[in-house]
């Protein structure tokens, strides 16, 4: 065959789909427009009559439908939730309840929530202060902040003028990070 042939062929193909293609869209159309115009135009009062009807029918069964999902949905939630507890009760119960271990108590779960702790920073005085920690282990921040850190300067300050802090001299600190060159000589 000759190529103008097959092109020819391939061009027709193209025209005749799209050409259907528009006919069917614009009968569709048409249709649709004169259907809706006589829908309305040719109501005859009978008609006018069913669709109220249907109308005020579904105004009045409406909530007894939605009423009987609810009643199927909360019927299935129900059960889902006795298959959870049975699991969960399969399964046994949790050693340390989330609670125990924010407050670091036993497994009994008498632990506090943070925010239940009995005794905050202002109201311990002396060696109680430096044990305190709050019920997670972790400082709180807030108001007591600044004299959590006041009491800490002090004691820093106390244990310094005790000589408890080991204090380097300016010449041990210059040995310690001048390392380059004694390294650079013990490799050579």
């Amino acid at each position: 065959m000759d190529s103008s042939k097959i092109n020819n062929a391939i061009v027709d193909a193209i025209n005749d789909y799209f050409s259907n293609l528009y006919a069917f869209l614009e009968m569709l159309i048409t249709r649709f427009c004169k259907n809706l115009y006589h829908s309305f135009a040719d109501m005859t009062m009978h008609r006018w009559t069913k669709v109220g009807l249907c109308v005020v029918g579904y105004i009045l069964i409406r909530p007894y439908i939605e009423a009987f999902f609810k009643k199927m949905h909360d019927r299935d939630r129900k059960k889902q939730q006795e298959k959870e507890r049975a699991e969960a009760a399969a399964r046994g119960k949790a050693k340390v309840s989330a609670n125990a271990l924010r407050g670091g108590a036993a497994a009994d779960g008498e632990g506090k929530v943070l925010g239940e702790v009995e005794n905050t920073d202002d109201e311990l005085e002396g060696e109680d202060a430096e044990e305190f920690a709050t019920a997670s282990g972790v400082p709180e921040w807030g108001k007591n902040a600044r004299k959590r850190a006041k009491k800490h300067q002090k004691k820093l300050e106390k244990e310094a003028a005790q000589g408890k802090g080991t204090r380097l001299s300016e010449d041990q600190l210059m040995e310690l990070l001048d390392w380059s060159e004694s390294e650079d000589e013990k490799k050579a």
